[in-house]
């Protein structure tokens, strides 16, 4: 009988039962981990770390310095990309690329900055591209100014009774952008054989320059022809919207017009039939009408001026849409400034638009002091004519909104309900900051701390009142009815002043607005406009 051997291994071999056990018991333990591991709230990768090259490999420090120079290649391309493509840019924008990297550098250091990047500029190509920048913002800038020169020489000239109409750009924008919309607006003027001034329905006599209508009525010996657009009725009542109509149509043809949808969460007002579509097939209508009556051999030009975001470019929109349009003619938005240049929609053989970009109208008001340079700065956006981003203090707005909207009970209540506040503190202390103060408590604006951030409630309150969530809007005044013009004088090339019932009646004729909401009547404004 065979024995094992003394000193002889054990054999490693295990029965199948046993190694099944194993790998179960495995399994178990892994899936144990990885349901502990779902709760756990420490957050892990799912990537496994790179163990990188090990310290032993003899060629470490090459490959190393080899990943380094990938990457420094790399960043190289991506500068030089973004260089390139800020070289194709606009003038403008190039010249205020320039001008910020130039902050404070004399013109000396500027010679021996342009010197030393001569010399290397096979060792930095980034010096190369930012000479050839700087180059065209100098040319850009030259021609800017040769143009303003031709320009100034040709009014001259021409010894038109403009009377010098001054022309400003968004406030904080800079002399060249201002001086390129100017360009851009008389052009307009220039080119246009009707012009439609397009106002806002909440603030018409705000949004409207008289001399600008001068400057209209004067160009091409009074033969051009001027609508006001009241554009946005849908964010005032009937009443409002009736007295506005009689009130401007005592100076030029007036039309209601809603070019656009309200906002989300907008408070507006039905009237019924005086629809996006049914307005603007009115003013559709009239164009063509005008168009057919002169029987030009050309296309009639129809130019579209106003204050920044009036809803100029939403007007060109709404007529083109009517002809089954599916994208939009002209880009635009919530904000000022989305219009930059001059945009030219043609409609068919017989009528083209021009839109313009928005352009502050000179303020007959200002007296150059500080306070009142503040109260039109605050004006200016109420209207929507400053962006939000430009706009450097928002509380002088919110008090002038305040102090609108408490002429009227009813407007100030229906500002609280907006927010949900309390009667306001009137009799000690600032109203202006217990209104934002609570806005900013109602509406989350806190800083560290829970101190209310002022600044950025009254931003708030500003954004939601351009929206048509405030509801708010200004009197149409009540004048006297002047007596009528001699039959002798031509009405053409009298100021625009008092009532001028026969410049209406005959521009009316020519552009058939009987019963097409432009008669001077109200009967049938009324009959739309009520409920």
């Amino acid at each position: 009988m065979a024995g094992n051997k003394p000193g002889k291994p054990k054999s490693k071999r295990t029965p199948v039962r046993l190694r099944h056990k194993i790998e179960k018991a495995s399994a178990a333990k892994q899936k144990k981990a990885r349901k502990q591991a779902k709760g756990n709230p420490e957050w892990r990768s799912r990537l496994k770390k790179d163990p990188g090259i090990p310290n032993l490999f003899p060629y470490k420090d090459k490959i190393l310095a080899e990943i380094e120079e990938g990457r420094r290649r790399k960043a190289e391309e991506a500068a030089k990309r973004r260089a390139d493509a800020k070289a194709t840019k606009t003038g403008e924008q190039v010249e205020k690329e320039v001008e910020a990297r130039m902050e404070g550098v004399d013109e000396e250091d500027i010679i021996d900055e342009e010197m030393d990047e001569e010399m290397d500029e096979d060792a930095n190509p980034m010096a190369a591209l930012l000479a050839s920048a700087r180059a065209a913002a100098q040319e850009y800038e030259n021609d800017l100014e040769s143009g303003d020169e031709m320009d100034e020489d040709d009014a001259s000239d021409s010894g038109s009774d403009e009377g010098g109409v001054e022309l400003s750009g968004l406030p904080t924008k800079k002399d060249g952008s201002r001086k390129a919309f100017d360009k851009v607006f008389k052009q307009v003027v220039d080119q246009a054989d009707v012009v439609l001034y397009v106002l806002d329905a909440r603030d018409p006599e705000g949004t409207r320059s008289k001399e600008v209508e001068r400057m209209v009525m004067a160009a091409a010996s009074g033969g051009k022809r001027l609508i006001l657009i009241l554009n946005k009725i849908d964010l005032i009542p009937a009443p409002v919207l009736k007295a506005w109509l009689t009130h401007l149509r005592r100076y030029f043809p007036t039309l209601p017009l809603r070019a656009s949808g309200p906002a989300p969460n907008a408070h507006t007002f039905n009237h019924k039939q005086l629809t996006v579509q049914s307005t603007s097939a009115t003013l559709f209508k009239a164009l063509k009408s005008f168009a057919a009556a002169k029987q030009l051999k050309r296309a009639i030009s129809v130019g579209v001026i106003g204050y920044p975001n009036v809803g100029k470019s939403s007007v060109i929109n709404a007529l083109t849409s009517r002809l089954g349009g599916v994208g939009a003619a002209c880009p635009v938005g919530a904000e000022a400034g989305v219009t930059t240049s001059l945009r030219e929609v043609k409609i068919d053989s017989k009528l083209k638009l021009l839109d313009s970009p928005g352009i502050v109208f000179p303020s007959t008001v200002t007296d150059g002091s500080k306070a009142s340079k503040t109260e039109e700065q605050a004006r200016l956006v109420l209207l929507n004519a400053v962006p939000p981003k430009q706009i450097e203090d928002p509380v002088p707005a919110v008090t002038l909104l305040l102090k609108r909207l408490s002429a009227s009970q009813d407007m100030l209540n229906k500002l609280l309900d907006v927010y949900g506040l309390p009667p306001l503190l009137t009799s000690n202390g600032d109203a202006t900051t217990d209104f934002l103060v609570q806005v900013a408590r109602k509406r989350g604006r806190l800083g560290k701390g829970g101190i209310p951030n002022i600044a950025s409630a009254a931003t708030t309150v500003i954004t939601d009142w351009r929206d048509g969530r405030i509801q708010g809007w200004m009197d149409a005044p009540i004048l006297a009815v002047a007596p009528a013009t001699a039959a002798g004088i031509d009405t053409r090339k009298t100021p625009v002043v008092g009532d001028q019932k026969e410049i209406v009646t005959e521009w009316a004729a020519e552009f058939k607005l009987e019963g097409l909401w432009g008669s001077g009547e109200v009967a049938e404004v009324d009959e739309e406009m009520q409920g």
